[in-house]
């Protein structure tokens, strides 16, 4: 038996403008879906450039400070024994880097009177690194020192009268001293490059300001 096929009815004005409506829609929505796309593959490219440039930032850095030659020295360990405020102690480097010392740490910041050694050994423990001055450096000098060690958390600022230099910069360990250029000048690049290389890289990893006393 033969099929019989019946002829298609031709679409209604109604029905022509709402399939055009329809190829219209189905346009949009492909045009609308491929610019989506490409805004996504361009803030893709986008963020693959940054982090490009931020890792060739921070090689780079890394490249930078390690060229320079560390002028800190070893300095062999004291232990660590907690003893109570007050209990003086003598210690085999100057400034100390390590031994015994107080059971409260000195407390993170910039002090422009001395600290108990025995205070900031701890907060040397604590992985902070400490930068001391001789009282007699010039106020120029002090400011510049407080300047700089204010872009850098984890770290001390103190007059010392018993410095045989300067300057000098502990951290558990490890210990670089130096005077100032006859001109006055501070290697502010120096302490920077220690505070980067020996910053928490002590026994005791204390994130934040550290806590501790002032010892007023």
């Amino acid at each position: 038996m033969e099929q019989i096929i019946q002829p298609t009815q031709p679409l209604s004005r109604k029905e022509r403008r709402a399939l055009k409506r329809e190829e219209k829609q189905e346009q949009k929505s492909h045009v609308k879906s491929k610019k989506g796309m490409k805004k996504i593959m361009l803030w893709g490219l986008c963020l693959l450039a940054l982090a490009g440039i931020i890792a060739s930032f921070f090689i780079f850095s890394s490249k930078e400070q390690n060229s320079r030659p560390d002028l800190s020295q070893v300095v062999p360990d004291e232990g660590r024994e907690h003893l109570s405020e007050g209990t003086k102690v003598e210690y085999a480097s100057n400034p100390p880097t390590s031994g015994s010392h107080w059971g409260e740490p000195l407390a993170d910041g910039i002090y422009d009177t001395e600290k108990p050694d025995e205070a900031i050994v701890h907060s040397l423990e604590h992985g902070r690194v400490w930068v001391s001055y001789k009282p007699s450096i010039s106020k120029q000098t002090k400011k510049a020192l407080e300047d700089l060690l204010k872009k850098y958390n984890g770290t001390v600022l103190t007059p010392r009268g018993a410095n045989d230099t300067d300057i000098a910069l502990a951290a558990w360990n490890r210990l670089d001293v130096f005077d100032l250029t006859p001109d006055g000048t501070l290697d502010e690049q120096r302490i920077i490059d220690f505070i980067n290389r020996w910053r928490n890289k002590a026994p005791e990893f204390v994130p934040g300001s550290g806590g501790g006393k002032t010892y007023e």
